[in-house]
């Protein structure tokens, strides 16, 4: 009788205790050193045509106990291995996948974090149609069943801590799912959200954004104030947005407001990191980026450009690390990788981004305010960061889409947060509303936690997020890997140390 009472209350506990394990990925190729924690991959199938592809990574810290993040990257259209890849995961690829480096600043040292390649067709996800046309809720209701899906696999991670976070175009993925998630019951743990450098309304956004070129000195003085008197009453209080309406694309004011907006490509500036320079060896052969594409094809997706505007050289040398930002997209085409992940053969080649999606991808929402307010009103923590650098969905956007659309009561206004192992000090402005808060990251762009930008500072604000803290609370630096052989000397160091004492 004994054995079957323990044996009653043990069931739940061996039940909840379900990690897929022959989804467990035990390494990689070219790893410089192993894991530090648990990785899962795999496919969750949310139809018979649509299969979405998880990398799961478990917390360094204490996994069943640390917060669980899914990660969402933009687009439309990107794959969330670019997070993993080049934000805060916890690798990075050297010379074209020769080596494959820890992050020190990777995420997953204090949070248990999947990350999602959506929608499917993205990425390693997959879609057995040639119908690529996405719309704002079918991708909000994919992603709801692939989360289902994951936990079903992985029950023992309902009881955390849950979090949506996400950047750019996850500005809408994010709060769209937040807001599903919200209404339902099926996720009791779903905490709050947190969205990097998201483009949450356009109306906002596009004024903001010539705004933001304009006093960065990228748009010609002569052509704004051209613009401002023709179009504006000679105000620079202007709703530049009015004349991408349609019926405005073929007036002068149209067109001349679509031209100045491209201002910064003009410039021949990375509109994701407005600062951004990398210092090449001409040397060395290196073949076009896979920003080349990213750059020509938004311009193309953004109507029609100037014929006149230069397209970006696609001889570029060198391998410093900054040059590498992408070289994990040549690395997770080989096959040994492919092998070490079991990707099918039937899945095609990765990409950073599926540009097909992007181009016919339909959204529906200009604004993302309702989703918000679902959100805020559910009593969740929600948290927008933005680094200061980026063009694209700039900071200041983000700031007027907090005032001007939630309207909630201010508690602080921007208030400069630390790093007191920097000079100066302040690392960024911190700004809270009842239900919601804003931090910026002082010099980071469109992706802050990358190694050429912000991520030092991008952790302690993830860090201090997660762990509801105030953000000046400093982080530690990451520990030095040790190999097992070194452990062994100077263990054998220490125990023999103290005999040439004696002689």
């Amino acid at each position: 009788m004994q054995f079957l009472i323990l044996s009653f209350f043990l069931l739940p506990f061996q039940f909840i205790s379900a990690a897929p394990q022959n989804e467990e990925l035990t390494s990689l190729p070219n790893l410089t050193e192993p894991f530090r924690s648990k990785h899962y991959n795999g496919y969750l199938p949310i139809s018979d045509q649509k299969q979405l592809f998880y990398w799961f990574v478990e917390s360094e810290n204490d996994p069943s106990n640390d917060p669980l993040i899914l990660w969402l990257n933009g687009g439309p259209g990107c794959a969330s291995m670019e997070g993993l890849f080049i934000e805060m995961g916890p690798f990075r690829v050297r010379n074209y996948g020769e080596k494959v480096d820890r992050n020190p600043w990777t995420w997953n040292r204090i949070a248990n974090i999947i990350y999602l390649d959506a929608p499917a067709g993205v990425g390693y996800s997959y879609y057995n149609s040639n119908n690529l046309t996405y719309t704002d809720d079918q991708v909000a209701s994919d992603n709801f069943d692939a989360l289902a899906l994951w936990f079903k696999r992985f029950p023992e991670f309902a009881i955390n801590s849950f979090y949506i976070a996400g950047e750019s175009y996850a500005g809408t993925y994010v709060p769209m799912l937040s807001a599903k998630i919200t209404n339902s019951t099926s996720f009791p743990n779903f905490k709050g959200m947190l969205i990097g450098n998201g483009c949450l309304d356009d109306k906002i956004n596009f004024n903001a954004d010539i705004m933001y070129q304009y006093y960065h000195g990228l748009i010609d003085e002569t052509q704004f104030q051209g613009v401002l008197n023709s179009c504006c009453g000679s105000s620079i209080d202007c709703n530049f947005y009015k004349y991408t309406a349609d019926q405005y694309q073929n007036t002068t004011c149209g067109q001349s407001i679509e031209n100045m907006s491209y201002a910064k490509y003009y410039a021949g500036y990375d509109p994701y990191f407005l600062y951004f320079a990398c210092y090449l060896n001409p040397d060395l052969p290196y073949p076009p980026h896979e920003e080349i594409q990213r750059l020509q094809t938004q311009r193309l997706m953004m109507k029609k450009f100037n014929q006149n505007m230069r397209t970006p050289s696609i001889d570029i040398a060198g391998q410093p690390d900054c040059a590498s930002h992408d070289d994990h997209i040549p690395y997770l085409n080989t096959l040994e990788v492919r092998a070490a992940l079991r990707i099918p053969d039937y899945v095609p080649a990765y990409a950073m981004c599926n540009y097909k999606i992007g181009e016919v991808y339909v959204s529906q929402y200009t604004t993302m305010t309702d989703f918000f307010n679902t959100v805020i009103n559910a009593k969740k923590r929600v948290t927008l960061f933005n680094g200061d650098a980026d063009t694209l969905c700039n900071v200041v956007q983000n700031a007027q889409f907090l005032k001007l659309n939630l309207n909630r009561t201010l508690i602080f206004g921007a208030t400069s947060y630390h790093d007191p192992v920097q000079l100066p000090t302040s690392i960024g402005l911190w700004t809270k509303y009842d239900g919601v808060e804003l931090v910026t990251i002082k010099g980071g762009g469109h992706f802050p936690a990358a190694t050429e930008q912000k991520p030092k500072e991008t952790f302690q604000m993830f860090q201090n997020f997660v762990r509801n803290q105030n953000y000046s609370t400093p982080v530690e630096f990451d520990k030095k890997y040790i190999p097992a052989s070194s452990s062994i000397s100077f263990s054998f160091f220490a125990l023999i140390a103290p005999f040439f004492f004696l002689i």
